[in-house]
């Protein structure tokens, strides 16, 4: 029995020795950082921005219809005549020139209202051709006036003489018959020429009215006539201008690229009913050399941003080193939604490289004038706030800071506030500034 129990304890006790774990080792304590004092020093520094971007092609338009007619053919492709029959027509990936043929509506109304109005110019040219020669008769008729006016102003002339000459034959026969040397038969003759050259005269007058008022007759008819000239040229001008109105209509009938490019999308079939006014692309074409680099620079770097920078440019799609382009446009203003500075780098990409929506790393550097400036280690955060360590009387005293710009090694400094303080002090070069901030704390005893 007592050798059972004994067997019992040797069982329950463990044993020392290889099934016993060692006890734990301490691990070492962190060594304590090294706090240095540093002064500030005036330092210009580089910053070089890094952001993600995009490549853009640098116009892309959509075509759509300005007519409401059917598709009546697809162009072919002059660079895929070795094709398959129903692969030669442009399509998605056709290199396209400027002005090229893309489509053709068919309209077959728009052909007939353009013979209609080119009708419409042969009657105005007729209607001005007879106008015309109206106005030559009535010029005409003006001048025949003219003349029948000159005749009877003669006639007038000539019975005013005639009325002169029996006027004086009457006083002459008068003064004889009163002296009793001539007979009184004589005078009432001479008497009678008289009253008859004065009738005379006076048909002669009534004559010269009636000419005249036919004289201003012909010249009203010879303006109306011009007014017809001119109004018939109007007409003219007119029906010239439906014919070019319907021509510049049918110019629609073709479906063009507007420049050098390549065509990204296709949507319409021969045959398709395409409806003016409802903006249903038919073709999409990208202007791709050369291309547009879309950078999006953050707020606090947009500022920094110049015309004519240099950025170099890493395509991940595209094998090689990286690529130098400058800086060309900005939006100048930022994005509401994402407060950034959209700028633009053109690249050339004659032999088709690039490609719209590749992903593209930038980076652009910019020198910053000389500030004061103080290891980056040496400014820190107190509730979200950028502060740093002055070294007074040995102890390290936290003030808030005011930061221009820095990179990965330097910040600059613009000027600090004491606890409690309301006034900012400028940085002057003089200041002790402990380092690093992350180490210390307020009233920390600094070596």
């Amino acid at each position: 029995m007592r050798r059972d129990v004994l067997l019992l304890l040797a069982l329950a006790i463990p044993a020392v020795g290889c099934n016993r774990k060692p006890a734990a080792t301490p691990a070492p304590a962190p060594a304590a950082a090294q706090i240095t004092v540093v002064k500030p020093q005036q330092r210009a520094i580089k910053r070089v921005v890094e952001q993600p971007g995009a490549v853009r092609a640098f116009d892309e338009t959509a075509l759509c219809a300005n007519l409401t007619g059917y598709v009546d053919a697809v162009a072919e492709d002059p660079n895929k005549a070795n094709r398959l029959p129903h692969d030669r027509l442009i399509d998605s990936d056709s290199r396209v020139k400027g002005g090229q043929v893309l489509a053709r509506l068919a309209v077959p109304e728009l052909a007939q209202e353009l013979k209609q109005k080119e009708a419409l110019v042969e009657q105005a040219v007729a209607e001005g051709t007879q106008a015309d020669r109206a106005f030559d008769a009535a010029g005409a008729g003006v001048t025949a006036a003219d003349a029948t006016v000159a005749q009877y102003d003669a006639a007038v002339e000539r019975a005013d003489a005639l009325v002169e000459r029996w006027q004086k034959e009457l006083d002459r026969v008068t003064k004889l018959v009163t002296g009793g040397m001539g007979d009184t038969q004589t005078r009432d003759e001479t008497q009678f020429q008289l009253k008859a050259a004065e009738a005379t005269r006076k048909e002669a007058l009534a004559r010269v009215v009636a000419v005249k008022a036919g004289v201003t007759k012909a010249k009203a008819d010879r303006d109306k006539a011009d007014a017809d000239v001119k109004a018939a040229a109007a007409r003219l001008a007119v029906a010239r201008a439906a014919v070019n109105e319907v021509k510049a209509r049918q110019g629609y009938l073709e479906i063009k690229a507007p420049y050098d490019g390549v065509v990204t999308r296709r949507s319409v079939n021969r045959g398709d009913l395409v409806k003016s006014g409802d903006n249903r692309v038919l073709f999409t074409v990208a202007r791709i050399d050369p291309v547009r680099v879309v950078v999006s620079v953050p707020e606090a770097d947009a500022g920094l941003v110049t015309l004519g920078q240099e950025v170099r440019l890493a395509i991940q799609a595209v094998q090689g080193p990286e690529v130098v382009g400058k800086v060309v446009r900005t939006s100048w203003a930022l994005e509401p939604g994402s407060r950034t500075l959209r700028a633009e780098i053109d690249l050339p990409n004659e032999k088709g490289l690039l490609r719209p929506g590749m992903y593209v790393h930038a980076k652009l550097t910019a020198e910053l004038p000389a500030a004061w400036s103080v290891p980056a280690a040496a400014v820190g955060k107190a509730n979200d706030e950028p502060v740093i360590y002055l070294v007074e009387n040995g102890k390290a005293v936290r003030v808030s800071v005011q930061l221009l710009k820095g990179d990965s090694q330097f910040t600059q400094l613009r000027r600090y506030k004491r606890p409690g303080a309301t006034d900012w002090t400028d940085v002057t070069g003089a200041e002790q500034i402990a380092s690093p901030a992350a180490a210390l704390t307020e009233g920390q005893s600094v070596p």
